[in-house]
């Protein structure tokens, strides 16, 4: 059975991680890349991650099979990391959404 290139939804994940993409890198000739997340580089397939930011953010592919750095960097997500260190999938922290996880950390601390 050949395996999903995509990246799989936050809900199938365990672990979730919160952080601000600071940019990416990456080759679509080796398929490799890396998101940068508040410094730390995680490496990721470079195809499936750059499809994964367009559909989140938008304006990310710019001619040439290059990434536009201003549409991503600073924008808030929550990710997953697989076990052997690779980004396993991402999600839009949009603003609504931080302000409910707001409201409701603050009904908790109430």
């Amino acid at each position: 059975m050949a395996r999903s290139r995509t990246p799989r939804t936050l809900g199938d994940m365990n672990s979730v991680k919160h952080g601000v993409i600071d940019g990416f890198s990456g080759s679509w000739g080796s398929g490799l890349g890396y998101l940068v997340i508040e410094g730390q580089p995680i490496p990721c397939d470079n195809s499936a991650t750059v499809r994964a930011l367009e559909a989140c953010f938008g304006d990310v592919i710019s001619p040439g099979h290059m990434v536009n750095q201003e549409s991503i960097t600073g924008r808030e997500i929550r990710y997953s990391v697989s076990a052997w260190g690779t980004l396993e999938a991402l999600s839009p922290v949009d603003d609504n959404r931080r302000l409910a996880d707001e409201e409701e950390s603050q009904d908790v601390l109430e």
